[in-house]
């Protein structure tokens, strides 16, 4: 039904690959359009892609009204094009929204962001918080925000930014800041570094299903119940979005055009209900 689904979030064919089965060609103003039928009003697309096909895809939204919100990178952490001159290690995502719906604002655990790719700014944090105990001020500024005082903290990182314009030495929010990012998250990036399992999966082009999390985290309505959010996918592969879909507790819709692919991504789906079901049984 029209204006019936939430987000769509999609991996078309990028069509670049000669005499390759997943690259097929579809009618992409028609496409397009349906998708724009049947998301709600304030309704998002996430698209991967690639190449030409991806800026003409872009141009398509564009013309029927979609508004650009955000471009991601995924840094995958390995090379997926060895024997190409360059070694490709990202794509890219773009997500438009149907009329001027806004990104959420969604923390990230400080774990996953800094152990998963830097050591060095993890290193950084430990030094910054090291002086604490050298500094009385610093100290009560954390222990403030810890106590749960945030006036403090606010008025302190307002004079923090006045004093950083100023270029003079600032001291007490330095330390703070990295005890944030601990306590509650750091804010989502606009390049999420995540590599994945590609010794044990169902299709070639495969994502990581903490990768599709956190792009639908940024887009799904919060003033629906989880439970009445719908997603869907129309190039559904092995089914990632439908097991992300699956742990954040949605709706999920999924078509694949290969049988193959349709019938394991299927068998995917049909064991997260089989552990659900063991689970409510114990």
């Amino acid at each position: 039904p029209n204006e019936s689904i939430d987000v769509i979030c999609i991996d078309p064919p990028y069509l670049y690959l000669k005499n390759q089965k997943l690259e097929r060609p579809f009618d992409e103003q028609k496409f397009f359009s349906e998708c724009k039928r049947l998301l709600t009003k304030n309704g998002f697309i996430v698209m991967f892609g690639r190449g030409i096909s991806f800026y003409r895809w872009n141009g398509i939204l564009d013309s029927l009204g979609f508004v650009f919100k955000e471009e991601i990178v995924w840094d995958k952490k390995y090379t997926s094009s060895p024997m190409t001159s360059i070694s490709r290690i990202h794509e890219t995502v773009v997500i438009y929204s149907k009329n001027k719906g806004k990104i959420n604002k969604i923390k990230i655990p400080y774990e996953e962001i800094r152990t998963e790719y830097d050591l060095e700014k993890v290193v950084r944090d430990v030094n910054r918080l090291k002086t604490v105990f050298n500094n009385e001020k610093s100290f009560n500024h954390v222990l403030n925000y810890l106590n749960g005082s945030r006036t403090d903290l606010e008025e302190n990182q307002r004079a923090v930014n006045f004093n950083v314009s100023m270029n003079t030495k600032v001291i007490g929010s330095q330390t703070v800041s990295p005890m944030i990012a601990i306590k509650e998250g750091m804010k989502e990036k606009s390049i999420i570094h995540l590599g994945r399992n590609h010794y044990n999966t169902i299709h070639p082009t495969q994502k990581p299903v903490r990768l599709i999390e956190r792009l639908l985290a940024l887009v799904i309505p919060q003033d629906k119940e989880r439970n009445d959010i719908v997603v869907a996918d129309w190039f559904g592969g092995s089914m990632s979005t439908m097991e992300a879909v699956h742990n954040m507790g949605m709706q999920g819709i999924s078509t694949e055009i290969d049988t193959e692919y349709f019938e394991a991504g299927k068998q995917r789906v049909e064991k997260l209900f089989e552990s659900k079901q063991e689970k409510l049984a114990i």
